[in-house]
């Protein structure tokens, strides 16, 4: 079994012991996370958690993260949100392999808040929130000046480069790509595409592709290929179902396809697989 580094990184003691360092002595929010983990902690800016319980503002916040994350895989990545609040995304690297990621923020840089609220009063009333509570939420949150934020940032910085050392080693699970790893073979017949499955994922395509690959070893559209397969495999074995039957109820759309395909995983052809079987 692989190491969870969703549940390793939260729980882990020297991290939990910093992070309550931290945001004592700079008011900030720090956070990790590993590969397309999205969540609004308890510790989160108000504001933030009073987005999460929208869908449509839910999504942009994780269309963000996933943004974020992209751009900070090999160095730190400082970026603004559409609320104006500033974030920064450290990786954290076991071996040379970026494995997750610290995030520093959400903080308004030079008390930005009163600039901002004009344009998120119009974005509370178009998505049905109350305009005091996000006026509320907006002017709780922390702001810091620049040269202040950056001095924080460097912190976790120096952390995030010694951090690794604390964590276990051993073969690593990424808990986004096993997600859907059993959401595709719970739903072989679903029109899976990768960037279907990285969007699920919280991922853009390229980087839903490398972690996936990362993981499994093979490419998303030959794990979805050989699933399909093996269930097709199954069913010429144990059913009498026509070839054709088989074929579209484990996703595939066309016979030929289906026959392509299943000699390329199994070397023999369908009608080869349930003569054998029958043979038995």
């Amino acid at each position: 079994m692989g190491l969870n580094l969703d549940t390793t990184l939260l729980d882990n003691r020297l991290y939990r012991e910093f992070r309550t360092a931290f945001e004592e002595a700079t008011g900030l929010h720090l956070d990790i996370a590993a590969f397309g983990e999205f969540r609004i902690a308890d510790g989160a800016p108000h504001f933030c958690r009073l987005m999460d319980t929208n869908d449509a503002s839910c999504q942009i916040c994780q269309d963000t993260h996933a943004s974020m994350q992209e751009a900070a895989r090999e160095k730190p990545h400082t970026t603004e949100c559409f609320a104006g609040m500033t974030s920064t995304t450290i990786p954290v690297k076991i071996k040379g392999e970026t494995v997750g990621f610290l995030s520093a923020g959400w903080v308004f840089l030079d008390s930005k808040h009163r600039a901002n609220f004009e344009k998120l009063r119009r974005f509370a009333k178009g998505h049905g929130f109350n305009e005091e509570a996000v006026e509320r939420a907006l002017f709780s949150t922390a702001s810091s000046n620049p040269e202040r934020y950056r001095a924080a940032v460097n912190l976790v910085e120096i952390f995030a480069r010694q951090f690794p050392d604390s964590i276990p080693t051993g073969p690593i699970a990424y808990p986004a790509v096993d997600r859907i790893l059993s959401l595709v073979r719970e739903d072989l017949e679903r029109d899976w595409t990768l960037a279907e499955a990285a969007k699920a994922a919280n991922m853009n395509a390229s980087y839903f592709s490398d972690v996936f690959r990362r993981k499994t070893g093979e490419t998303f559209t030959r794990f979805l290929a050989s699933q399909r397969v093996e269930k097709a495999r199954a069913l010429l074995e144990s059913s009498t179902l026509r070839v054709s039957e088989v074929a579209f109820s484990c996703g595939f759309r066309t016979i030929s396809q289906f026959n392509r395909r299943f000699k390329e995983v199994t070397g023999k052809s369908p009608s080869d697989i349930r003569a054998m079987a029958r043979a038995v």
